[in-house]
């Protein structure tokens, strides 16, 4: 029996809640394939679900967070092909990805090529999906629109800024004036917090909520299109917010207002997804994708990896590594 290592947020609070266990490794049922993980992300929903701060539905502790990993195929169901068995793999898992070993559907994993970076693979299920999402398939971005992006520093920021940039859109980031390089480095103009309504933008992208929601709003061009997906602000009201977005819907002005969740959308359009991450993936390997690496940690020391993702100082994914 294989033996793995997991990561169990054993009550909401602070990164001390996290506690490392030891169990058998799950067996994957017919239809799935398990993956001995060699890289996990810490996205921004664990440390909100671990502090029971997340905006939505949360599984309630003890839980193991994990939204992405990259590994190798260690064992397959009885319906899964056996050539998968030793193949590199990425996958968008949602939740369970912080252990050693995960269990995954064989259909939701993109195979990685002997070439290409795992670490840099890894960085790709939450954010760079959720960046393809909203612009292709919310925003609806056309070519030489202009767009500004929230948070245009953290991770599904800067995603959003190298997906715009392929899509052939002007890209606009707002981000703190230390940040103002990154946002450059990544093809886009930076803008000043205070400064976002000056853009006129054909889109915009909001992680922030609250303020700011209203700050996107009045960024709008007449006919433009904000899509929220986020509520990181601590002044930011999740149910308040998105009646504003509906009523804003409503207005006869031409503007429209969306609310995006990468949760939901795996599970309503799983095929979609998949798809979505392979393609990615392809654009990784051809150098058109610059997914950031802030630190790798043990998969041992948790709590150290969530104050690092907690870090405003480090710019870019942090991952476990079992």
């Amino acid at each position: 029996m294989t033996r793995r290592r997991r990561i169990v947020v054993t009550r909401t609070g602070g990164p001390e809640v996290l506690r490392v266990d030891t169990d058998d490794a799950p067996e994957p049922g017919p239809d799935h394939l398990r993956i001995r993980v060699t890289a996990a992300g810490i996205a921004r929903a664990d440390l909100l679900m671990r502090a029971g701060r997340y905006p939505g539905r949360a599984p309630a502790p003890p839980f193991t967070p994990g939204w992405d990993v990259t590994g190798v195929v260690d064992a397959v169901g009885s319906n899964v092909q056996a050539r998968w068995r030793g193949r590199r793999v990425v996958a968008l898992t949602l939740t369970g990805g912080h252990a050693s070993h995960v269990c995954a559907p064989a259909t939701s994993v993109v195979e990685l090529s002997d070439t290409l970076p795992e670490y840099a693979a890894a960085c790709l299920p939450l954010t760079h999906v959720t960046a393809h999402e909203l612009l292709h398939h919310v925003a609806r971005v056309r070519p030489g629109e202009r767009v500004l992006v929230h948070g245009a520093a953290g991770g599904v920021g800067t995603a959003l800024l190298d997906v715009g940039h392929l899509l052939g859109a002007e890209m606009y980031g707002v981000a703190a004036p230390r940040d103002h390089a990154l946002v450059e480095e990544h093809g886009a103009q930076p803008v000043e917090r205070g400064r976002e309504a000056f853009t006129q933008a054909d889109i915009v992208l909001d992680m922030i909520g609250g303020a700011t929601l209203r700050a996107s709003w009045r960024s709008l061009r007449p006919g433009g299109r904000l899509v929220s997906y986020g509520f990181l602000s601590t002044e930011a009201s999740p149910p308040r917010d998105l009646l504003r977005l509906r009523l804003w819907n409503a207005l006869p002005n031409g503007r429209r207002a969306a609310f995006y969740r990468l949760s939901t959308n795996a599970r309503r359009h799983p095929d979609r997804v998949r798809a979505t991450l392979e393609s990615l993936v392809e654009k990784l390997g051809e150098g058109r994708l610059h997914p950031r690496i802030g630190a790798c940690v043990p998969l041992d020391k948790p709590a150290e990896g969530h104050r690092l993702a907690d870090d405003p100082t480090i710019r870019g994914k942090v991952l476990l590594v079992p």
